[in-house]
């Protein structure tokens, strides 16, 4: 393990030529059928995980198992290549995922969703073991789910317990209140400027889309999540319809016309800021933070291939959701 980039990111950039190149991901939507779509796999680097995944009979279960534990594997090789300042800036990077998986936990209880349809949401990717997050997707009520990852869920997990010892029951509360401790951890975390930037400008994305999502209801400005250059005036005025930033990339989001075209936006927006950083943070953390995000928006298309490919969707409406992936 190293403390230092110029070692971690050239064994990255190795690891990234292990990368689905687009020419691999056009073949696999142009399958004729599931099982070539399973072949094209099998000639690619995710084929030591395949596993159970091409046995007869086998399905999007064995699949979702393989492409789980490519993501983990890659997640963890990436983990052990730092030490002393840079793993602190990797693990911030790498909590992300908790975040993701605890925000959808608290999503699927309060809908009442199923254990196995949020297990199948889950990102096994995080620092949270996959036994607790099993656990935790049996759960029936809040109480019970932030009692299950209280232990072993790192800050996070202590945040959902605080929120809901607290009261919190909607939604929107809890995916703030985890918000605004999860960036707040990993901008005191986050060393290097570049980290720092991208960050920030999660945090404004993430201030854009709650203003919008709050247009027309209750407005309150302990929804804004601090750290990033738009100002709490600024969220609540946006809330209130008020569709004006002085930032370019913002604004696109505020014109988007719907929440769904302006989440679509920040992802495409996040994807170049990462490759941006990657590029010109080359003894930096932006080579591992590109590359996590690459990895990460692999995986989720090979799942999104594999579905249409099992229930025989024809390749231009894959391809369609892929643009909008």
């Amino acid at each position: 393990m190293a403390d230092d980039y110029g070692y971690i990111n050239a064994r990255i950039k190795m690891m990234r030529g292990a990368l689905l190149e687009d020419r691999h991901l056009d073949e696999a939507v142009g399958a004729a059928t599931y099982s070539e779509y399973l072949r094209v796999l099998s000639e690619t680097s995710i084929r030591e995980d395949l596993g159970d995944a091409t046995a007869q009979g086998a399905g999007l279960n064995e699949l979702d198992a393989a492409l789980s534990q490519n993501l983990f594997r890659v997640v963890r090789k990436v983990q052990g290549l730092a030490s002393g300042q840079a793993k602190k800036e990797i693990d911030v990077l790498i909590a992300r995922w908790d975040l993701l998986n605890i925000k959808t936990l608290v999503r699927g209880v309060i809908t009442g969703r199923s254990s196995q349809d949020i297990l199948a949401g889950l990102i096994p990717a995080g620092t949270i073991k996959w036994g607790v997050l099993q656990a935790a997707a049996n759960s029936t009520d809040l109480a019970g789910l932030a009692q299950t990852l209280s232990i072993g869920s790192g800050f996070l997990g202590r945040t959902l317990r605080q929120a809901v010892s607290a009261g919190a029951t909607e939604l929107l509360d809890i995916e703030v209140a985890l918000d605004q401790d999860y960036f707040k951890t990993a901008l005191a975390a986050a060393r290097e400027n570049s980290l720092r930037r991208y960050l920030a400008r999660e945090v404004d994305i993430r201030n854009i889309l709650t203003a919008l999502q709050l247009r027309g209801g209750n407005l309150s400005a302990r929804y804004f999540v601090p750290g990033g250059s738009l100002n709490e005036g600024d969220f609540m005025r946006i809330a209130g319809g008020d569709s004006t930033v002085s930032d370019p990339d913002l604004q696109r989001l505020l014109e988007a016309g719907s929440l769904d075209r302006a989440e679509t936006l920040s992802r495409g927006l996040l994807d170049r800021i990462s490759r941006n950083v990657s590029m010109s943070d080359v003894l930096g953390p932006g080579v591992a933070l590109d590359f996590l995000r690459r990895k990460e928006v692999e995986i989720a298309r090979l799942r999104l291939i594999g579905r249409g490919k099992f229930y025989g969707v024809p390749a231009d409406n894959i391809r369609q959701e892929l643009g909008n992936a």
